[in-house]
């Protein structure tokens, strides 16, 4: 699977790049004074964080519902062009998250993503994960 095969991410045009999704600006998407919308944003940033969850876990546990409990973002300027976003988990809580789910079969993950434009951080948001391996 790919983020970029569901249904909503298909419908916004997200897109992949590596460890990066991407948007570009299309008038659909924006909001009143001409940035992204804020729903957009969150959008993007949730699916970087599913797109970690595709490249990094599920190889690993490919039986999985993975599903969001949870989800906050705090915006920081408006969103005047092209945005991408990517998550930053760190090795050890990579690790912590495989450990549990070898051991429990189920854990939450969360994952800290940054959303930028021209370079500049935007918003950052933290995507709760709950994930639980399948027999």
């Amino acid at each position: 699977m790919q983020i970029t095969q569901l249904p909503f991410n298909q419908h916004i045009d997200l897109q992949s790049d590596g460890d990066v999704v991407f948007l570009k600006q299309q008038p659909c998407l924006l909001n009143h004074v001409g940035s992204l919308h804020a729903s957009v944003i969150h959008a993007l940033a949730e699916g970087a964080s599913g797109h970690y969850l595709i490249l990094n876990l599920l190889p690993l546990f490919p039986h999985s519902i993975v599903l969001v409990k949870k989800a906050a973002i705090e915006y920081k300027r408006p969103a005047m062009q092209q945005c991408s976003a990517k998550a930053d988990v760190s090795p050890a809580t990579l690790q912590h998250c495989i450990d549990t789910l070898k051991r429990r079969k189920r854990t939450i993950l969360t994952i800290p993503v940054n959303v930028f434009c021209d370079n500049k951080i935007i918003a950052t948001a933290e995507i709760d994960w709950w994930l639980k391996i399948e027999a």
